[in-house]
């Protein structure tokens, strides 16, 4: 049956929508696309946070990354956080980040995620639990405040408007050290304020995990009918 089934409806790339025996979403040529980038931007600054570790963004934000987080956010696709997740812990499990205590999904506003269905971090950190065999902290923190979009903020726009917005739930201790998990680092403000916060509650050390960061950190080129904004919405 199963395959009486595939054979009339065949799952297709959500990138170049061939027909895709690689994966139920992505094909193995753009899944070969994705460009791996193992670094933090250059543009990210480490300013008073003497608690920040490490800083690890998996892939280049291209296209074909910006179309499956896309998916993954708005398209009720949570397989593909896992899916990623699972690529970026293999990736990364040589590199001394995936020896923390503990992974901890920046979290989303309950009313988000009751909109959602599930939260996007969470997944990529649960892939990523699969291979460096570390726990998934997801309710250790919470979001207080649902705060307006971030997508056209500036940096320290972006820093007022997530200041102060996460808490450590009651009676709860943060590992020695943490990893934030995030699916986009962009100024870096949502996973430093979150950092900020593990760290005054206790953690000794926090590093920072995303699949990606965008072009304006990176030089990357889009083409004009890609909008690179309109998923870069994060945790809103």
């Amino acid at each position: 049956m199963k395959y009486l089934i595939n054979m009339l409806f065949p799952s297709r790339c959500l990138i170049c929508h061939r027909v895709s025996v690689f994966s139920t979403f992505i094909c193995r040529d753009c899944f070969l696309e994705l460009e791996i980038f193992l670094d933090m931007p250059v543009d990210f600054t480490r300013d008073d946070m003497s608690w920040l570790e490490d800083v690890v963004c998996v892939y280049w934000f291209t296209q074909e990354l910006q179309i499956l987080v896309h998916h993954l956010k708005y398209k009720q696709a949570d397989y593909i956080g896992r899916f990623l997740g699972t690529k970026a812990g293999l990736l990364t499990k040589h590199l001394p980040v995936s020896q923390a205590d503990a992974l901890i999904p920046v979290p989303l506003h309950p009313r988000r995620k009751r909109q959602r269905g599930y939260n996007q971090s969470e997944q990529i950190a649960l892939g990523i639990s699969q291979i460096w065999n570390i726990p998934v902290h997801s309710e250790l923190t919470y979001r207080k405040v649902h705060t307006s979009t971030q997508t056209r903020l500036n940096k320290e726009e972006r820093r007022n408007n997530i200041s102060g917005v996460f808490g450590i739930r009651a009676g709860q201790i943060p590992p020695a050290h943490c990893v934030i998990v995030d699916d986009i680092l962009t100024t870096g403000a949502t996973t430093c304020e979150l950092g900020r916060t593990l760290y005054e509650a206790g953690a000794d050390k926090i590093s920072i995990i995303t699949l990606g960061t965008p072009f304006t950190y990176l030089g990357i080129q889009f083409s004009p009918d890609i909008d690179e904004t309109y998923e870069i919405d994060t945790h809103i």
